[in-house]
């Protein structure tokens, strides 16, 4: 009986590794799987006969290796933004527009992509075709990832600016709402690193907010949740009385930040990046938890601006 909440695709082959080898194997690099037709056919991101629950969100972790050297820009988030809108428009054209549309929050996340770098050039870094390139989609609705695991059902490759990219192994990780308002805890500290620049909105201002402030960090996270959960949503009492509990509650006790410029072809945006340490009063309140339970969502939702282009990416220390 499986008790552990978060799926990867190490599971079907660890249960049924014979016939994991004889159907998704590929011949390249050490014949690792990438597959998981498992996934797809008792559709765990809806209801798991398993485990009896959906799973949102869902974070889907590729590693791909180049057939040769490429140079890719110092910041890679618009890269992998498009690496993703490009397989869900193999699949569904529809869907991938749906995705492009301007000043509507989008139920997705990225990461940058994550490489080995053998020199640098005035253009970027080049990566190393000897060594994985990683990137992360995470999705906060199930829908768009059940897309991007039909599109790998049929190609194992990905075409990055000229150069292409096995496939060589992906790695789903599930959770859903239910789950992470479950394990949220009451604690005094919080502790989130900022890994990619991140910006807030400054409301009437042409300048975004450069700072963690946590009531800004944790009503637009509250915001996000309520949009998208499938589970629990906060009424508009609830978000008001949660603000105000923060004002009232919660501070910044630590910080170690930094400002750095990211460039994405002819666009370009500061953000911070760094660690920051937020103090909780009042670990009686709900509050408190809910605090702890968003700090976590942050982690497939990113915080602020452009967080689709691999901004506001986070980890819950």
């Amino acid at each position: 009986m499986i008790t552990q909440k978060v799926f990867s695709a190490n599971f079907y082959a660890h249960c049924h590794p014979q016939e994991y080898m004889n159907k998704n194997s590929i011949s390249k690099r050490g014949k690792v799987f990438i597959f998981l037709h498992f996934l797809l056919n008792i559709k765990c991101l809806k209801f798991n006969p398993i485990m009896g629950v959906e799973y949102v969100p869902i974070e889907i972790t590729l590693e791909l290796y180049a057939e040769k050297a490429v140079v890719m820009p110092f910041f890679t988030g618009h890269v992998a933004r498009g690496l993703l809108l490009h397989f869900i428009q193999m699949v569904d054209p529809a869907a991938s527009a749906l995705l492009h549309e301007l000043d509507v929050s989008k139920p997705y996340s990225v990461t940058p992509l994550r490489f080995r770098s053998s020199s640098r050039t005035e253009k970027g870094y080049v990566l190393d075709p000897l060594f994985p390139c990683k990137v992360s989609f995470r999705f906060l609705k199930d829908e768009y990832a059940t897309y991007l695991l039909s599109f790998f059902q049929k190609q194992n490759t990905a075409l990055i600016f000229d150069t292409t990219f096995q496939i060589a192994s992906m790695n789903i990780n599930c959770k859903s709402y239910t789950d992470i308002e479950k394990e949220a805890n009451s604690t005094d500290k919080i502790t989130i690193e900022f890994k990619t620049p991140t910006y807030l909105t400054n409301l009437h201002s042409n300048y975004h907010w450069m700072f963690p402030d946590p009531v800004k960090v944790f009503c637009s996270l509250m915001r996000c949740w309520n949009q998208f959960s499938d589970d629990r949503v906060f009424s508009k009492e609830e978000y008001i009385a949660y603000k105000e509990w923060l004002q009232k509650n919660v501070g910044v006790s630590k910080y170690e930040l930094q400002t750095k410029l990211a460039v994405m072809r002819n666009k370009k945006a500061t953000g911070f990046t760094g660690t920051v340490t937020y103090e909780l009063d009042d670990k009686e309140s709900l509050y408190n938890k809910t605090t702890h339970m968003l700090a976590k969502y942050a982690e497939y939702a990113n915080i602020g601006g452009n967080k689709t282009a691999a901004y506001g990416q986070t980890k819950l220390r």
